[in-house]
């Protein structure tokens, strides 16, 4: 074990499903490394000016993580069907809010379909309306 191996392990985590379904949030606004406006703005569009206990909750556990990766582990576990759909929509919503969805961002969206266990078309579906909602195009 080396000398500072203990400053970065994680502790044990209580989330709610409020404070899992923000830290999913909040994971997906870092996959990529780039913080963006449209995205923080979808956070905010859930929780208001991020300044719940669930927010403080999901901030601490994210400082805990060594990455994106390891809050889809943490989450999918606190969410009922429900919640997972609901939070699903918004991580897909967050993912194409600037436009491109590749990379990093595609592949933590992958994981967490994989791990809410989503029925496929309800994915497509949301994908489908996120993407016409983001389509500036036609103006």
């Amino acid at each position: 074990m080396g000398l500072f191996d203990g400053l970065r392990r994680q502790r044990d985590v209580t989330l709610t499903p409020r404070s899992a379904m923000l830290l999913a949030c909040i994971s997906m606004v870092a996959a990529d490394g780039d913080i963006d406006d449209d995205e923080i703005a979808i956070i905010r569009r859930i929780d208001g000016n991020a300044d719940s206990p669930d927010w403080g909750t999901a901030i601490d556990t994210w400082k805990r993580v060594p990455g994106p990766n390891e809050c889809v582990d943490l989450t999918a576990p606190q969410l009922d069907d429900e919640q997972r759909r609901f939070t699903m929509a918004n991580l897909i919503d967050i993912a194409m809010a600037d436009g491109v969805l590749a990379g990093a961002e595609k592949e933590l969206l992958e994981r967490y379909v994989d791990a809410f266990q989503l029925d496929d078309e309800f994915v497509r579906h949301v994908v489908d309306v996120i993407s016409i909602k983001n389509d500036q195009a036609p103006f």
